[in-house]
């Protein structure tokens, strides 16, 4: 569940930039840092929403449990992605950001799939007790995880041309958006 807050931070990056036209001499050691954290975090991601759509209630609280430890570990990873991208770098040249959007461009899709996801499986987690309260508690910590990455990878966005922070801003409205209506779903 806390996946999709990297999916989210990385759809606030995500432009229609093409990772070939970057050169890797382009990119910084701190910067392809905050790339593969921003990876490893999408690719968590992709495993929680793999077990959130397999879930059912006949699992119970076990198998709950497991999607949560899953989330977890994409915590842990937002948080790094979090430190990688936001206190180990200054300004980004445009190379770089242009490797950043381009890296986080496929993270948007998947992360309103997973949330889409933990929306239906609402009532598979209702009809177990404390499920619901879990995932409750996953959807705040993951979308605060995502806040907190999606404002500081929109300071660091260049502002010339404009495209990039229109661009970033539109992915970032995106997943608050997919956010609130999993929010609203979970009465939270």
């Amino acid at each position: 569940m806390r996946a999709f807050s990297t999916l989210f931070i990385a759809a606030a990056f995500a432009l229609s930039a093409n990772a070939a036209s970057v050169s890797k001499r382009d990119i910084s050691p701190a910067v392809q840092l905050c790339l593969d954290s921003i990876t490893s975090a999408g690719a968590q991601l992709e495993v929680v929403n793999t077990a959130v759509l397999a879930f059912t209630s006949s699992v119970g609280i076990i198998g709950a449990n497991k999607i949560h430890t899953l989330e977890q570990v994409l915590e842990t990873r937002l948080k790094k992605a979090g430190t990688d991208c936001c206190v180990q770098i200054g300004a980004i040249t445009l190379p770089e950001a242009d490797a950043v959007l381009a890296t986080v461009e496929v993270l948007v899709p998947k992360v309103t799939s997973a949330l889409s996801a933990i929306t239906s499986k609402k009532s598979q987690f209702d009809a177990i007790f404390l499920a619901t309260a879990i995932v409750k508690n996953d959807i705040k910590a993951l979308d605060t995880q995502t806040k907190t990455l999606d404002a500081c990878l929109i300071a660091k966005t260049p502002i010339d041309p404009p495209s990039y922070l229109i661009t970033a801003n539109g992915y970032v409205t995106e997943i608050n958006n997919a956010f609130s209506a999993a929010r609203s779903a979970y009465g939270i």
